[in-house]
């Protein structure tokens, strides 16, 4: 048996796959969590919470399944896996929510 053959070429885009489902979910229930101490306790404005929970839903729904199959294509045609726009762009949405976040903070 070839050292090729043993190697699962889907085994890593799956285990990124889920560790990108796992910061997802993270994120829902972090807003979820800011939008009931709004609805609670008055403490924030809901939008940073609303914003991080849907763009979260959105993430693990929509964008982490389309990047799995696309990343399972590129290593299995021999290309690679790694995306210019995926890691920034996540960073970009985390960033600009907890800035809001803050600013919400400062106001009240």
């Amino acid at each position: 048996m070839d050292e090729g053959e043993l190697i699962d070429v889907g085994a890593q885009a799956e285990r990124t796959a889920l560790a990108w489902q796992r910061t997802g979910i993270g994120a829902m229930a972090v807003g979820v969590l800011l939008l009931r101490g709004q609805l609670h306790h008055n403490l924030l404005s809901p939008w940073p919470g609303l914003l991080l929970a849907v763009s979260a839903v959105i993430g693990v729904l929509v964008c982490v399944p389309q990047r799995y199959r696309r990343v399972l294509r590129n290593v299995r045609a021999g290309r690679t896996p790694l995306s210019s726009a995926m890691v920034p762009g996540t960073t970009l949405v985390l960033a600009l929510t907890v800035i809001g976040i803050c600013v919400d903070l400062m106001w009240n």
